[in-house]
């Protein structure tokens, strides 16, 4: 009877080792089918090339860019928009006397817009302003506004400002607890670094790829001044199936790669009830990539549907100024993908993604 217990035991653990085994295994998707093949071959027939950073990839011509307020460069965040310069000027105009109407909560906080600056040789004007109506004033916020080839930028970023008389006494509490004079005047410094980039900040079309050294925005250029800023961009393409991020950032140094993650993501996708569709190096010219494929179901209007979310990262251990990280990802989040299917959806992805390459001129 022990004999036969021990038997059935080990029969029930292998049965359950097998059938872990089988409903955790890696999905691959299957070949595309020569009417798919037809398909994407359609969609990818033209294709443009985008600059984000200091990276080059090519995506079919329809796909645009859909996000333009996602760039940090140093503590300066900016934002762009085509305009035509009658529309650029009105908006000048009019956030002036915005900014000038505004009230404060306290008056030792008046007035609301501390100084305009033209600005020379380009197009623009910076406004010195309080953040808020609220908070103290020697917070603010420096707002540059700046027009160029077609595209409206605005540039913001926070300073400090104790240099008031009314506030005095927050200045000197300040310096008893360590703080430099320099950091209780951050304007300065602030200011001239943000005449400086709205100087080396200009407009391009959305497929136009600059040759010199500098860095890709959104309907923007940078060009260098000899210095490593730190530089975040992302951008965004949505259609009715997917979204596709694409991300570039040189502040980012890790010890792990995405594959070294490994044991955090399979605890994930065990959790979720997921598989693996594909993991992996990815071999592009110059770039140390990783790639990790997930699907999984996702609950839409009580429906589960098909989930996917594809992840790529570069350099992360070799990340550096002139190696920054990126990284793509594709997923379709509270999407059904009706007109695609998962042979598609990763069709897309090596399409795209395979065609990453630091641009000529870049650095």
């Amino acid at each position: 009877m022990q004999v036969k217990a021990s038997i059935m035991l080990a029969a029930i653990f292998c049965i359950a080792i097998i059938g872990y085994l089988f409903f955790y295994r890696d999905l691959p998707a299957p070949p595309l089918t020569p009417e798919e093949k037809t398909i994407m071959d359609s969609l990818f027939a033209k294709t443009k090339s985008q600059c984000i950073g200091r990276y080059l990839f090519d995506v079919p011509e329809p796909f645009y860019n859909s996000l333009s307020d996602s760039v940090k460069i140093n503590d300066m965040h900016i934002t762009s928009k085509r305009l035509y310069h009658p529309a650029f000027e009105q908006r000048i105009r009019l956030r002036e006397q915005e900014l000038k109407k505004s009230s404060v909560l306290y008056p030792k906080n008046s007035p609301f817009l501390k100084q305009t600056y033209p600005l020379k040789n380009i197009d623009g004007v910076i406004f010195d302003r309080n953040t808020n109506g609220s908070d103290p004033a020697f917070i603010r916020t420096l707002e540059g506004h700046l027009f160029s080839n077609g595209i409206a930028f605005i540039v913001t970023t926070e300073i400090r400002d104790l240099s008031g008389e009314q506030f005095s006494d927050v200045r000197e509490s300040y310096l008893r607890t360590g703080s430099s004079e320099a950091q209780l005047n951050t304007k300065p410094q602030k200011l001239a670094e943000m005449k400086d980039l709205l100087s080396r900040l200009s407009g391009r079309k959305d497929d136009e790829i600059p040759t010199q050294p500098g860095t890709c925005i959104p309907e923007g250029f940078i060009r260098d001044n000899g210095s490593q800023n730190k530089e975040t961009i992302l951008f965004v393409y949505k259609n009715e199936n997917f979204t596709l991020g694409i991300k570039s950032n040189n502040t980012l140094e890790k010890n792990v790669s995405l594959l070294e993650r490994g044991s955090e993501i399979q605890n994930a996708i065990r959790s979720s009830h997921s598989h693996t569709m594909r993991k992996g190096k990815v071999s592009l010219p110059g770039i140390d990539a990783e790639e990790w494929l997930i699907r999984s179901k996702q609950d839409i209007n009580d429906n589960m549907v098909d989930f996917f979310a594809f992840t790529l990262y570069g350099n992360e251990k070799i990340a550096s100024y002139k190696h920054p990280v990126f990284s793509i990802k594709l997923h379709n989040r509270r999407l059904v993908t009706t007109h695609y299917s998962d042979a598609q959806l990763v069709d897309i992805w090596d399409r795209i993604t395979r065609t990453f390459r630091v641009r000529p001129g870049a650095f």
